[in-house]
C-alpha cells in the first residue's frame, strides 16, 4: 500500500517519529512539510497520507494548517495525523484541527495519534534531567510503535482531546496576536561564531546573517530550532532562555534537518 508521510520537525522530534513509522510501512516516502511550503497546489494519489508535526501552543504550527490546506488527496484516502508534545494530550486542539481542515476540504481524519515526547519550548521551562530525558523519550517508543500498528493495519483511531475548545481559541489568539511579533523577541550575544546554522535550520527562511549576525524577520513560526542548534548558545528568545539547556532528539542530527533528501 502506498504512503506519504508529510512532516514538519524543528528540533527532531517529530522527524524521528515519522521516520519510525515509514520504517514499518511498505513503499512509504517521507517528505518534508517546509520543502513544498512555497506549492499552491500539493497533490497525492497515495492510499495512505499522514502528517507528523509538533504541537504549537496547543495546537497546529501555521506552517502544517497552510500545508493541508493546499494538499489535495483521493477521496478514500487513509489520513492520519500524528503530534508530539511535552504535555498531555488534553491540552491540546491540534489534532481536532486536522480534522477541522480536513473536514472543510470534504475529507476525514481516519486516525490520530499523540506522542508525549521532551518539550523544546525553554522560554517556559527547562528541559528535565538527562536521566527523566531518556526514560520520557523510551516510553514514547512504546506509543510510536503503537501508532505505527495501527497505521499499518489501517485502523480508525481517535485519541480524544477533551478540552480542545479552549485550546483552539489559545492558538488563535497565539497564531494572530503573539506570533507577528515573537520574531523580536530573539536576540544573539557576542559568542556568535557567525556559522550560519540558525539560517539553514529556519524552516521557513526566516533568519539570515548581516555583518554576520542573524537577523529575524516576521515570518517566523516560533519553533525555536535556531536556538537549539545553535553550537555556541548564543540565540536566546526573550528573557527566560538564557542558561537553559538546548535540545534536539538524540537520534536526529542537524544535516537530518537541514537536508532532508540525504
Amino acid at each position: 500500500m502506498k504512503t506519504t508521510i508529510y512532516y514538519f520537525s524543528a528540533t527532531g522530534n517529530s522527524l524521528h517519529v515519522a521516520r519510525e513509522i515509514a520504517a514499518k510501512l511498505e513503499d512509504c516516502t517521507l517528505v518534508s512539510m517546509p520543502e513544498l511550503r512555497e506549492s499552491k497546489t500539493i497533490l497525492d494519489d497515495a492510499e495512505r497520507v499522514g502528517f507528523v508535526f509538533p504541537t504549537h501552543y496547543f495546537g497546529l504550527p501555521p506552517l502544517v494548517s497552510s500545508f493541508i490546506t493546499k494538499l489535495e488527496t483521493d477521496k478514500d484516502s487513509y489520513l492520519f495525523a500524528v503530534t508530539t508534545s511535552g504535555s498531555n494530550r488534553h491540552f491540546s486542539s491540534a489534532l481536532q484541527q486536522v480534522a477541522m481542515l480536513l473536514t472543510e476540504k470534504g475529507r476525514k481524519l481516519s486516525a490520530g495519534f499523540h506522542i508525549d515526547m521532551i518539550s523544546s519550548y525553554t522560554p517556559l521551562s527547562d528541559l528535565p534531567p538527562l536521566e527523566k530525558t531518556n526514560k520520557k523519550l523510551e516510553q514514547a517508543e512504546l506509543a510510536i510503535e503503537k501508532a505505527a500498528n495501527a497505521i499499518s493495519a489501517v485502523r480508525g483511531n481517535h485519541e480524544a482531546e477533551h478540552f480542545w475548545l479552549p485550546f483552539h481559541a489559545i492558538n488563535k489568539y497565539w497564531r494572530w496576536n503573539l506570533l507577528p511579533r515573537a520574531y523580536r523577541k530573539f536576540s544573539c550575544t557576542d559568542a556568535c561564531t557567525s556559522c550560519g546554522n540558525c539560517e539553514k535550520v529556519c524552516p521557513v527562511n526566516n533568519i539570515s546573517l548581516h555583518a554576520g549576525k542573524p537577523q529575524w524577520r516576521e515570518n517566523c513560526q516560533e519553533c525555536l530550532a535556531c536556538l537549539h542548534f545553535c553550537p555556541v548558545k548564543s540565540i536566546e528568545f526573550g528573557s527566560r532562555t538564557a542558561g537553559r539547556k538546548r535540545y534536539h532528539h538524540p537520534k536526529i542530527t542537524f544535516t537530518d534537518l537541514t537536508n532532508p533528501k540525504k
